[in-house]
Protein backbone atom coordinates (compact mmCIF):
# COMPACT_ATOMS: atom_id res chain seq x y z
CA UNK A 1 0.00 0.00 0.00
CA UNK A 2 1.38 3.41 -0.92
CA UNK A 3 1.53 6.31 1.53
CA UNK A 4 2.67 9.66 0.07
CA UNK A 5 4.83 7.83 -2.48
CA UNK A 6 6.32 5.52 0.17
CA UNK A 7 5.44 1.91 0.85
CA UNK A 8 3.82 0.93 4.12
CA UNK A 9 2.55 -2.23 5.76
CA UNK A 10 -1.15 -2.72 6.44
CA UNK A 11 -2.15 -4.25 9.79
CA UNK A 12 -5.50 -5.05 11.32
CA UNK A 13 -6.94 -3.47 14.47
CA UNK A 14 -9.24 -5.83 16.38
CA UNK A 15 -11.78 -3.43 17.80
CA UNK A 16 -13.19 -5.74 20.49
CA UNK A 17 -9.72 -6.54 21.87
CA UNK A 18 -8.11 -3.14 21.35
CA UNK A 19 -5.01 -4.61 19.68
CA UNK A 20 -3.27 -4.34 16.34
CA UNK A 21 -1.97 -7.44 14.55
CA UNK A 22 0.27 -8.24 11.63
CA UNK A 23 -0.59 -9.88 9.41
CA UNK A 24 -4.19 -8.69 9.61
CA UNK A 25 -6.50 -11.52 10.76
CA UNK A 26 -8.11 -13.51 7.94
CA UNK A 27 -10.83 -15.07 10.07
CA UNK A 28 -12.90 -13.35 12.73
CA UNK A 29 -15.28 -14.87 15.28
CA UNK A 30 -18.91 -13.78 15.52
CA UNK A 31 -19.44 -10.08 14.93
CA UNK A 32 -15.80 -9.13 15.62
CA UNK A 33 -14.38 -6.58 13.19
CA UNK A 34 -10.87 -5.70 12.07
CA UNK A 35 -10.11 -2.21 10.82
CA UNK A 36 -7.17 -1.73 8.40
CA UNK A 37 -4.34 0.26 10.01
CA UNK A 38 -1.34 1.47 7.96
CA UNK A 39 2.00 1.53 9.76
CA UNK A 40 4.71 4.11 9.31
CA UNK A 41 6.97 3.21 6.34
CA UNK A 42 9.98 3.53 8.69
CA UNK A 43 10.87 1.06 11.44
CA UNK A 44 13.91 0.31 13.61
CA UNK A 45 16.12 -2.70 12.91
CA UNK A 46 15.86 -5.06 15.89
CA UNK A 47 18.07 -7.85 14.52
CA UNK A 48 19.07 -9.55 11.28
CA UNK A 49 20.97 -12.51 9.91
CA UNK A 50 22.40 -13.48 6.55
CA UNK A 51 21.55 -16.91 5.13
CA UNK A 52 24.14 -18.67 2.92
CA UNK A 53 22.19 -21.47 1.16
CA UNK A 54 24.97 -23.48 -0.49
CA UNK A 55 25.38 -22.53 -4.14
CA UNK A 56 22.45 -20.07 -4.18
CA UNK A 57 23.08 -16.37 -3.50
CA UNK A 58 23.10 -15.25 0.12
CA UNK A 59 20.18 -13.20 1.43
CA UNK A 60 19.37 -11.44 4.69
CA UNK A 61 16.32 -11.63 6.97
CA UNK A 62 15.40 -9.10 9.65
CA UNK A 63 13.05 -8.33 12.49
CA UNK A 64 11.96 -4.69 12.49
CA UNK A 65 10.12 -2.78 15.23
CA UNK A 66 7.19 -0.56 14.22
CA UNK A 67 4.51 1.53 15.95
CA UNK A 68 2.03 -0.16 18.28
CA UNK A 69 4.68 -2.59 19.57
CA UNK A 70 4.69 -4.63 16.36
CA UNK A 71 7.83 -6.54 15.38
CA UNK A 72 7.71 -7.70 11.75
CA UNK A 73 9.87 -10.32 10.04
CA UNK A 74 10.97 -9.95 6.41
CA UNK A 75 13.78 -9.82 3.90
CA UNK A 76 16.48 -7.18 4.43
CA UNK A 77 18.13 -5.68 1.34
CA UNK A 78 21.71 -4.91 2.27
CA UNK A 79 23.96 -2.28 0.74
CA UNK A 80 27.73 -2.18 0.89
CA UNK A 81 27.96 -1.62 4.66
CA UNK A 82 25.98 -3.65 7.20
CA UNK A 83 23.34 -1.63 9.07
CA UNK A 84 23.61 -0.96 12.80
CA UNK A 85 21.05 -2.52 15.10
CA UNK A 86 18.51 0.14 16.03
CA UNK A 87 19.02 2.04 12.77
CA UNK A 88 16.07 3.05 10.61
CA UNK A 89 14.89 0.87 7.74
CA UNK A 90 12.07 1.51 5.28
CA UNK A 91 9.50 -0.75 3.69
CA UNK A 92 10.10 -1.29 -0.05
CA UNK A 93 8.41 -3.50 -2.66
CA UNK A 94 10.19 -6.80 -3.38
CA UNK A 95 9.45 -9.32 -6.14
CA UNK A 96 9.62 -12.96 -5.07
CA UNK A 97 11.15 -15.59 -7.37
CA UNK A 98 7.60 -16.70 -8.35
CA UNK A 99 6.87 -13.16 -9.56
CA UNK A 100 4.61 -12.17 -6.64
CA UNK A 101 5.06 -8.72 -5.15
CA UNK A 102 5.91 -8.74 -1.44
CA UNK A 103 7.72 -6.33 0.87
CA UNK A 104 11.28 -6.06 2.13
CA UNK A 105 13.26 -3.65 4.28
CA UNK A 106 16.20 -1.49 3.26
CA UNK A 107 18.38 0.79 5.38
CA UNK A 108 17.46 4.49 5.31
CA UNK A 109 20.32 6.34 3.62
CA UNK A 110 20.51 9.09 6.25
CA UNK A 111 21.66 6.47 8.81
CA UNK A 112 24.67 5.54 6.65
CA UNK A 113 26.08 9.07 6.88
Amino acid sequence: MANDGQQTILCGALMSQGEIRFPPPEFLIGDETATPVPLSPIGQLYTYTTVHPGKAPAYSLAMVDFDHGLRIFGRLLLGEAPPALGSNVRVVPFTLSEGEIDFAFEPVEEDAA
